[in-house]
């Protein structure tokens, strides 16, 4: 068309100059006739021919109007157009082919003709795209509906030709290409959980629902496959929860309690409010209640018959948590108390006998004793304190022999004792214990002194008396 456009001017510049030629040249080379001469002139023939100032006019306005019709077919709402309107754009194309032919041929008028209608036909491709894409974009939709995927493939290529950027038809187009494959995971899907209905198995559904997803994968927007997925999903929910409660009910029996649970805590997981879930978890908690009563049973047993009745007692308060009404906890948590009793007071006096010096300490460990005559055959420790209780009691009211010296000016006296005065020695005879024994004397520091008497050791000595001045 540039070509062409140029040819035209070329053309026209040439016609210019042959008209000015003939009206300014060629009349002064021309001679005028004398005046007295009577020349016969002919007049030019008449003719239908326009005049050169109007054949000019007229091929500017069929260039204008060709500008036109370039200007709109340049628009971009029109690219693409060949693949969206091919019949119309051709026909608008040879109807401009066709005033180019007549440009060329110098019929100027017919040119500004076919200029214009091409243009007017491209402007009304340009008014009813908006329309058009909207019709192809529904017939899109609808022949992916009816899984009719080469004309949704064609329809959605139409509008992505008129509307490149357009969403909606970018979706659809992935959603065509993708049916295909889609469809066909949808019938493995559809076979697999078929089968799933005769073996009543997870494998087969699984084998579903992974067909299922991957056809989500490819169209997440597809509806038969959300909703086939969602159905298998809930089959494979029931599927596990009837096998989690036949675990939880057989282990139960079989006393596992803790695969029970855990097998229950599976199953509530899936339907907590289960009736089924709801009694089994009763007969459970009730299993594990008389189970940790049994083991707790056993343990302070074993706890009692090695004497470690601190241990005992705790696990009886144990078992009392859990039922109070635990007999064997009672009684057994009374039996412990008593001897952790007995225990601290045997071990109170054999922690240091030399408090049996002293008659109150003496008479209460002779009514221990007494109150605890016989011994327990299957507590050898008990026994073990006992006896040893008894012997430090016969060996406390034993005389010992304490020999006191001193300077004859220090004043001594003995705790519990008494005040002895000053002397240079003296003979005592004293139960075994501990003693303090102190000194005083004018002008110098006090002394104290402080002695432990055992039984069957002989006679002991002390020497006290005032040495450090003040």
């Amino acid at each position: 068309m540039q070509g062409l456009y140029r040819m035209v001017w070329v053309l026209f510049a040439l016609v210019l100059v042959l008209t000015v030629a003939v009206l300014v040249i060629l009349p002064s080379m021309v001679s005028v006739p004398n005046s007295d001469k009577q020349a016969t002139v002919a007049e030019p023939a008449k003719t239908n021919q326009p005049a050169p100032l109007a054949i000019g006019v007229m091929r500017h306005d069929a260039e204008q109007a060709l500008q036109d019709f370039l200007r709109l077919r340049a628009q971009p709402d029109l690219s693409g157009v060949e693949l969206w309107a091919a019949e119309d754009w051709q026909q608008a194309m040879a109807t401009a082919a066709g005033g180019d032919d007549y440009f060329g041929h110098g019929k100027f008028e017919l040119a500004l003709s076919a200029y214009q209608d091409a243009t007017k036909q491209l402007q009304a491709l340009l008014d009813g795209r908006p329309q058009r894409l909207a019709e192809t974009l529904a017939s899109g939709w609808q022949a992916l509906e009816n899984n009719n995927v080469d004309s949704a493939v064609s329809a959605f290529e139409q509008v992505l030709a008129m509307q490149p950027d357009h969403e909606d038809g970018r979706l659809g187009l992935a959603r065509a290409r993708a049916r295909n494959q889609v469809i066909q995971l949808m019938q493995q899907g559809d076979q697999a959980q078929a089968q799933s209905a005769q073996t009543q198995t997870a494998e087969n559904l699984t084998t579903a629902a992974n067909a299922y997803t991957a056809a989500l994968q490819l169209d997440p927007d597809y509806l038969p496959a959300q909703v086939a997925l969602q159905q298998v999903k809930t089959e494979l929910v029931g599927l596990a929860f009837q096998e989690a409660m036949s675990t939880a009910l057989q282990s139960l029996d079989d006393g596992q309690l803790g695969q029970a649970e855990e097998a229950l805590n599976a199953a509530a997981q899936i339907s907590a409010d289960d009736p089924a879930v709801q009694d089994t978890r009763r007969r459970l908690i009730s299993a594990q209640r008389q189970s940790a009563l049994n083991g707790l049973r056993r343990q302070a047993a074993q706890q009692v018959n090695n004497e470690n009745w601190l241990a005992a007692a705790e696990s009886y308060r144990k078992a009392l948590s859990i039922d109070s009404q635990a007999i064997f906890a009672r009684s057994g948590l009374a039996t412990a108390q008593r001897r952790i009793t007995l225990h601290a007071q045997i071990d109170h006096y054999l922690a240091d006998t030399t408090r049996l010096s002293s008659d109150e300490p003496l008479d209460n460990a002779r009514k221990l004793l007494q109150s605890n005559q016989t011994l327990p055959a299957n507590e050898p420790v008990l026994a073990r304190k006992i006896d040893a209780l008894q012997q430090a009691v016969r060996l406390a009211v034993i005389p010992v022999e304490l020999l006191i010296q001193s300077d004859n000016m220090t004043e001594v006296a003995v705790y519990h004792v008494g005040r002895l005065g000053k002397f240079q020695q003296k003979q005592l005879t004293l139960r075994p214990g501990r003693y303090t024994v102190t000194g005083q004397c004018t002008g110098y520091r006090d002394v104290r002194k402080v002695i432990t008497l055992r039984p069957d050791s002989g006679t002991y000595s002390l020497y006290i008396r005032c040495e450090e001045a003040i």
